[in-house]
């Protein structure tokens, strides 16, 4: 909300001074019709946050050390540890409130509810001045009945008038004028009538207390009244001669007093306005091109104001983590540098290899902190230079750093020797392995990729695109099939039963106190799973402060927990299939969060298909070595 408020704010105030600086000669340019169209459409700046990809003026990568241990998110040991930190954070957490209630969500509660206070006020301001003053106005005679409106006359105006939204009425001031300034000031209220003026400043108005902070918002709303006031001239004087178009001008300096409240539309303006009104009526350009010049002048000005607002609002990349995009090689701090080397290359008795890890269009991993569209779905690994199985592969090599890194393709992934993803995943790993630092545990990393880069083989075994994405399965003991996976736009389903859809308030987790999960909020109502169904619990949103949620099913009967994912991150999917003695069973869905925060999920059931029953397949899963 409060980004929102910022960038619209910013990108309506620019175009509008542009508009308002440049008044007398874009008018003059484009005419009154197009330079009040034109003000108008400014206000589509004030209320959609558009913005342009704006290159940010940093360097493509950089590293953030990390203190946190080795989490790769795709090995079972990293997983481990990951759950540790997270436990042994929370608990930290406790001890110390302010590391997890974080006093931002409270200030920013603050800032909106200020906002809406003064949208409230100002809002209420303008009407009630409006419906106070149209009271006192309506308080005349009726005169006159002209295309469908009263024309009234009355004393508590000051000049001709348009009032009302629903009900329209022109009133006069009850005073002597000739009937030739009556007839003009007529059909210039009638104009005004037809163009709709009044509820196009009705929402110039709501933007106007939308922004009430910014004053440039009041600027733009009296330059929309101006705006307007040509329009009405030009289409009125078009058709006039120059002694016409005099005796036009000299009407409305008859009726020149006080300003009318923000919602009518009269003949009353300030004194440089007027100067400016005559200006343009006395001197009015005939030529053609006028509708071309307004639009050419909408979109330049737009333009302008969105370019210097994105480059307000440029993000710089974000630190390259482990948890935000940083693709590492596990290390075991309880071995030695060399007994880790020969652990990755696959020569010792007991060795982790990487699973599967997905990849965004940048090369970076996706995780926690980097919750972007998956791109691909790679299976790497080290393995030795004198392996016989490495030199039968598609090689080639990257120069990464002063350094010479020998990339290999298994047949699955020999197509894609020359993607450019791939490159920068590569490229990216290498630097982000190279400056990584761990200051929990002090060991040389940099030192282990130079021996890994030096005696070995980057070695790529599988490449799969989003549409061949499977799940990581698991077969439970009592015949439950469980699984996950990254959400692509190729993992719609027809849904059989709706269990929720939208935001929720979770409340934070204990993992160290917490062992099942059967803790938190209940997502939706209790339902059924029938033989056949597969529940599937799409983690749409998370949030910073929990990037990460705990989903739980549990047996509704019983109170046991069927399944429990403890980490599932934002874009992914989470799916569990009843086995023949859990079918035909009602459940209930719990969720919490690494912090109190919001998140967006939505859980259903869908028919089963062979996907999700098929037996677990060892490919992209850890391979231990004995």
């Amino acid at each position: 909300m409060i980004k929102w408020l910022l960038m619209t704010t910013l990108a309506g105030s620019i175009a509008s001074l542009c508009l308002i600086l440049l008044k007398t000669k874009l008018a003059a340019k484009c005419g009154g019709r197009w330079y009040y169209y034109v003000s108008l459409s400014v206000l589509l700046l004030f209320l959609v946050p558009l913005q342009f990809n704006v290159p940010a003026l940093y360097p493509q990568s950089f590293i953030q050390e990390s203190g946190a241990a080795s989490f790769n998110g795709s090995t079972a040991a990293a997983a481990e540890t990951k759950v540790q930190e997270l436990a042994v954070s929370s608990a930290e957490g406790l001890a110390t409130p302010g590391a997890v209630h974080s006093p931002a969500g409270s200030a920013e509660a603050w800032i909106i509810g200020i906002w809406v206070v003064g949208f409230v006020v100002m809002l209420s301001f303008y009407f009630l001045g409006y419906f106070r003053f149209k009271r006192k106005a309506l308080q005349g005679m009726r005169i006159d009945h002209a295309e469908g409106l009263n024309v009234m006359a009355s004393q508590h105006v000051h000049s001709p008038m348009l009032i009302g939204f629903f009900k329209p009425q022109i009133v006069f001031p009850l005073k002597h004028m000739s009937m030739e300034d009556y007839q003009l000031a007529l059909k210039h209220e009638l104009i005004h009538h037809k163009q709709k003026d009044a509820w196009l400043k009705l929402i110039a108005v709501i933007v106007n207390c939308l922004h009430w902070f910014n004053p440039i918002s009041y600027l733009a709303l009296a330059n929309i009244s101006e705006a307007c006031e040509y329009s009405v001239d030009e289409a009125l004087s078009k058709s006039m001669n120059s002694t016409d178009r005099k005796r036009y001008s000299e009407m409305i300096l008859h009726f020149a007093s006080q300003s009318s409240p923000a919602f009518n539309s009269g003949l009353a303006q300030p004194k440089k306005q007027l100067y400016r009104r005559f200006k343009l009526i006395l001197s009015r350009s005939t030529g053609r091109g006028q509708t071309l010049v307004g639009i050419v002048t909408a979109v330049m000005i737009a333009a302008v104001a969105l370019f210097s607002s994105s480059l307000v609002f440029a993000k710089a990349p974000q630190p390259i983590t482990e948890y935000s995009g940083g693709i590492k090689t596990y290390y075991n701090t309880d071995k030695t540098l060399e007994d880790n080397v020969q652990s990755a290359l696959g020569n010792a008795s007991v060795g982790v290899y990487p699973a599967g890890l997905y990849i965004d269009e940048n090369g970076l991993k996706v995780d926690s902190f980097n919750t972007t569209a998956p791109y691909y779905k790679v299976g790497i690994q080290w393995q030795d230079k004198t392996n016989s199985g490495v030199a039968a592969l598609t090689q080639t090599t990257l120069s990464i750093q002063n350094r010479t890194v020998t990339v290999a393709f298994g047949e699955k992934a020999a197509a894609y020797k020359n993607d450019s993803v791939i490159k920068k995943m590569i490229t990216n790993q290498i630097e982000f392995e190279l400056e990584y630092e761990n200051k929990r545990f002090a060991y040389d990393h940099a030192a282990f990729i130079d021996e890994l880069i030096q005696r070995g083989v980057y070695v790529i075994n599988e490449i799969l695109p989003p549409e061949q994405f499977t799940f990581l399965l698991s077969n439970m003991q009592n015949g439950d099939i469980t699984g996950h996976k990254l959400l692509t736009a190729y993992d719609k389903k027809a849904k059989i039963t709706d269990v929720f859809n939208g935001s929720a308030k979770l409340p934070r987790s204990v993992l160290d106190r917490m062992t099942d999960g059967s803790e938190g909020v209940q997502l939706g109502k209790v339902f059924v799973i029938k033989s056949g169904e597969t529940l599937a619990m799409d983690v749409k949103e998370t949030t910073d402060r929990s990037p990460t949620i705990s989903l739980a099913v549990i047996d509704e009967a019983t109170g046991r927990v069927a399944y429990w994912n403890p980490l599932a991150q934002s874009g992914t999917r989470s799916i569990f299939v009843p086995g023949e003695s859990s079918a035909n069973r009602s459940y209930k869905i719990v969720a919490s969060g690494e912090g109190e925060d919001k998140a967006k999920v939505e859980i259903f059931t869908y028919k089963s298909g062979e996907e999700e029953t098929r037996q677990p397949s060892n490919d992209f899963l850890p391979v231990i070595l004995r």
